[in-house]
């Protein structure tokens, strides 16, 4: 149920942020969407490098200028750029000793907008153990490069 709820809100974002598309041919539209999922691949494999070298100037980069939404573990929170920003590079951001994605999906909702949900694998700097989070984000392409508009990182509750 909260999954079909994320996804909802995913495309209901996803089609106010993305400008409609113009008529074009099938074969066109195909091309545009295996470049988008080509794209947001590459996007996620450069994420998941800048969060593992501790990049905080580039982790912070992967955020759309206008802000994002933040969701996870039953709370949201829309968070401007520049508190993004000042987020990652304060010290409430501790880097990953290592971080890794597993198990990517990546869903086109248009030419410039894909869904990807999956798991990060993420092993903490103090030599504790290893965290899998469930992770789900929207990017949406900003002046021509893809940023994430809406994310989502919930690990395991402990009981």
């Amino acid at each position: 149920m909260r999954a079909s709820r994320v996804l909802l809100l995913f495309l209901a974002v996803a089609s106010a942020a993305c400008t409609p598309l113009a008529p074009t041919s099938s074969a066109n539209y195909t091309s545009d969407i295996s470049e988008v999922v080509g794209e947001a691949q590459r996007f996620m494999n450069a994420y998941a490098r800048d969060l593992a070298a501790g990049d905080r100037a580039a982790v912070a980069r992967r955020y759309m200028r206008g802000g994002a939404w933040f969701l996870g573990h039953g709370e949201k929170a829309f968070e401007p750029y520049d508190r993004i920003e000042a987020r990652y590079a304060g010290p409430e951001w501790t880097a990953p000793r290592s971080f890794e994605w597993r198990d990517l999906s990546i869903e086109p909702v248009g030419r410039d907008a894909v869904m990807v949900a999956g798991l990060g694998l993420w092993e903490p700097a103090d030599g504790g153990p290893i965290v899998t989070l469930s992770y789900t984000a929207l990017l949406i392409r900003e002046d021509g490069e893809l940023r994430i508009r809406l994310e989502d990182e919930s690990t395991p509750r402990r009981p």
